[in-house]
């Protein structure tokens, strides 16, 4: 691994597999340092965070998908705008990006280099890996000149990384139970984490649109409006999917298909509520007709790992908890239901801090899939393939479960185990016929593993 020395001196080129190396080994031997020494950071890089107006993301489920439609509402509107999300599912380059496209790996590398160098003149603590590629990000933004730049957090948002920027709205997409050992045991608790990045005077965007759990929503939304209220931020909550997304698609004025989901219907209400109010801030920079440019960001629209088709009839989601789940398997019974396939495979993993039994009690009852393939991923996270397979069998054996579509008769999907996903996906699709389905889901570390398998195959 790259030493300190050899990344501060100029005379020694660097090339992005060993930078992404030295990044993704961080977690080995450095904590989070927390907003006090990453603004004494941010300070000596020239606080590039505050050069750049700013929209910011929170939120359980959603985050993403809410990021990139307002970053292409703002490309669309003719602003130079950057997207910072996470997780990246193949390289490390996709989670810095401007216009929608990812960082070189040129720049990567004298953006890591600005922030170490810094890092190491004036002794300042090592940030985490989160920590570090926010910063670089920052760096790289105020270089490029952008206009804009919608900030995704990582995890939380009350103590997040990107919590420093003062963005000109704040949005807060679907709240649910998920990183409970980091974030709190309760909906309250997780709640009040996302809503640390209400600032001041700042207006925010709720989407608070009942799929599950009415009583869950009900009470995060209550804890955001309670610290909205403290900090009078004028709130905007989002109940209902916008009409204008009703009529589009009716009038087939909206044909990406991403909006046959339901929850891509959600996140885009969210989205052009938190647009418009942007709009308030810079009418006089733009005078194009906003509904105009709403419809043309959300054609554009292309979300990696949700509802993807990487092939005719291979989907992947990412779906990871309990709160986006339902949301996945609604939309997979929508495609299923359209497409009418002869049989309907499926792909399982998931990390070992989410409730996975959970998430196998809904996949159970949906009683969508055929076969079930439970595998695991290149991560300390995986689950042992054995403990998912234990659960399916457990919910499958109770009485009374049956395929969404028969009309009578007890349903037990054949669930198999191949804890390599490369094993895995080749046995799947080896069985794979033209007129069958197969979706993924479980992680967003499987997805961006069969990602890659896939575009390496292509």
């Amino acid at each position: 691994m790259l030493s300190i020395e050899e990344i501060t001196d100029d005379s020694r080129e660097l090339n992005i597999g060993e930078v992404s190396e030295y990044i993704l080994a961080i977690p080995k031997f450095a904590d989070k340092i927390g907003t006090e020494d990453l603004r004494a950071l941010m300070n000596k890089l020239g606080d590039p965070q505050d050069k750049v107006r700013s929209v910011h993301v929170a939120g359980t489920n959603g985050k993403g998908s809410t990021t990139e439609m307002l970053r292409l509402m703002l490309t669309e509107s003719g602003f130079k705008t950057g997207s910072f999300t996470s997780p990246h599912l193949v390289r490390m380059n996709e989670r810095i990006a401007v216009d929608g496209v990812m960082i070189s790996d040129e720049d990567f590398v004298s953006c890591f280099r600005k922030v170490m160098k810094a890092v190491d003149a004036y002794s300042l603590r090592h940030p985490s890996f989160f920590e570090f590629i926010f910063a670089m990000a920052a760096v790289y933004y105020a270089e490029q000149d952008v206009d804009f730049v919608a900030y995704e957090t990582g995890m939380g948002g009350r103590l997040d990384a990107t919590n420093i920027i003062t963005p000109v709205v704040s949005v807060i997409t679907s709240i649910g139970m998920d990183h409970m050992q980091y974030l709190g045991d309760t909906v309250e608790k997780i709640a009040y984490e996302k809503a640390g990045i209400i600032k001041p005077g700042v207006p925010v965007v709720h989407n608070a649109i009942n799929n599950s759990d009415r009583d869950l929503k009900e009470r995060a939304a209550e804890v955001i409006k309670n610290r909205a209220a403290e900090l009078e931020a004028e709130l905007t909550v989002v109940d209902s999917i916008d009409e204008r997304l009703i009529r589009w698609i009716d009038l087939s004025e909206l044909e990406n298909t991403a909006f046959l989901t339901g929850y891509q219907r959600d996140n885009a209400s969210t989205a052009i509520r938190a647009f418009e109010i942007i709009r308030e801030h810079i009418a006089d920079s733009v005078s194009e007709d906003i509904n105009k440019v709403i419809l043309r960001a959300l054609n554009k629209f292309i979300m990696p790992a949700r509802m993807e088709k990487l092939r005719k009839n291979v989907i992947i989601d990412g779906a990871h908890n309990t709160d986006a789940m339902p949301q996945f398997l609604d939309a997979a019974a929508e495609m299923i239901k359209r497409e009418k396939p002869e049989r309907v495979y499926f792909i399982f993993a998931v990390s070992n801090d989410k409730d996975y039994r959970g998430m196998v009690r809904m996949i159970n009852d949906a009683a969508l899939f055929d076969e079930i393939f439970i595998t695991t991923f290149n991560s300390y996270r995986k689950t042992d393939v054995n403990i998912i397979k234990n659960l399916f069998d457990e919910y499958s054996g109770k009485a009374g479960t049956k395929k969404a579509d028969d009309t009578a008769g007890e349903f037990r999907p054949v669930v198999r185990t191949i804890p390599e996903v490369k094993k895995c996906l080749a046995k799947v699709l080896s069985k794979l016929g033209d007129r069958e389905l197969l979706f993924t889901a479980g992680s967003l570390y499987l997805a961006g593993e069969i990602e890659e398998i896939l575009g390496f195959e292509e």
